[in-house]
């Protein structure tokens, strides 16, 4: 959508993103206002408002208006749903259910929103590409990188889970012909002993991509690509529901494009695994 997009554009200046911030907190009401009138609420410029229309790939603010009408909706019923996913404290095993399917699926189609396809495939070229990789995250991300590491190797990739650097061990691995790959996760960006990880690793010549909640947080700039998932604020939010199912569907579909690389490769070791199974 294009208010995602621009969110996730690191070429815009200061005066931008506050333009783009006063959109993304107004949008029905912007669809009603002057170019003036968005400058002055946002305490910029005519001319501001105009260039973040030309970045959104729009010729104009015209055409951004007619864009974001058309998205409306989309954003609307996004923000609410996720608004309504917390419980009240008076719900039946069938209401915990039923919440419980929406918010995942609401996640699901709000990650996928967010994707740039473009990064999607330059990941998606790093991971066919990678001899190795290699997925740091402490707390709940570190069961979550052992996990995506398992996924990998199912898929012929050789993927190790970390939530510390040896730099003994990453020196090592530097010196064995392709550069490593490294995922570095954290839920909001602003995990420290994940930045040290990342500038780290990055000072010994990974390539290293940052999974967070936005592409403004310090880690991103000592990494070479980020990859912006859904997140929310709390507990009665159910933040760690809504990570872990948009940070899970980002890595499934990695994985997936992987297989898909090395698919007839993958589809004989299968079939000699079933095979070996029946006897």
């Amino acid at each position: 959508m294009i208010l995602d997009n621009l969110l996730h554009n690191d070429q815009l200046t200061s005066q931008e993103r506050e333009v783009l911030q006063y959109v993304s907190t107004n949008p029905q009401k912007v669809l009603g206002m002057t170019v003036h009138e968005i400058a002055k609420a946002s305490y910029s410029s005519s001319s501001t408002v105009i260039r973040l229309c030309q970045k959104a790939g729009m010729s104009g603010f015209t055409e951004f208006k007619y864009q974001l009408a058309v998205e409306l909706p989309t954003i609307i019923e996004l923000e609410n749903d996720l608004k309504s996913s917390s419980f009240s404290g008076t719900e039946l095993p069938n209401d915990v259910l039923a919440k419980i399917a929406t918010i995942q699926q609401n996640s699901l189609s709000y990650t996928k929103d967010l994707f740039d396809t473009e990064l999607l495939e330059r990941v998606a070229h790093l991971v066919n590409a990678a001899q190795r990789i290699e997925i740091y995250g402490d707390g709940l991300n570190y069961p979550l990188a052992q996990l995506f590491c398992w996924n990998f190797q199912e898929v012929g990739v050789d993927a190790q889970a970390y939530n510390s650097l040896n730099l003994m061990h990453a020196k090592i691995f530097q010196n064995c012909g392709s550069k490593p790959l490294a995922f570095v996760l954290t839920h909001t960006g602003n995990n420290s002993h994940m930045y040290d990880i990342a500038k780290q690793l990055k000072g010994e010549n990974y390539i290293v991509v940052v999974v967070c909640d936005s592409v403004k947080r310090k880690i991103c700039q000592v990494c070479d690509e980020t990859m912006v998932i859904k997140t929310t604020r709390n507990t009665m939010d159910l933040s760690n529901i809504v990570y872990v199912t948009s940070i899970q569907y980002l890595f499934n579909v990695l994985m997936s494009m992987k297989m898909i690389d090395n698919y007839d490769k993958i589809q004989k070791l299968s079939e000699l695994v079933e095979q070996n199974k029946d006897k």
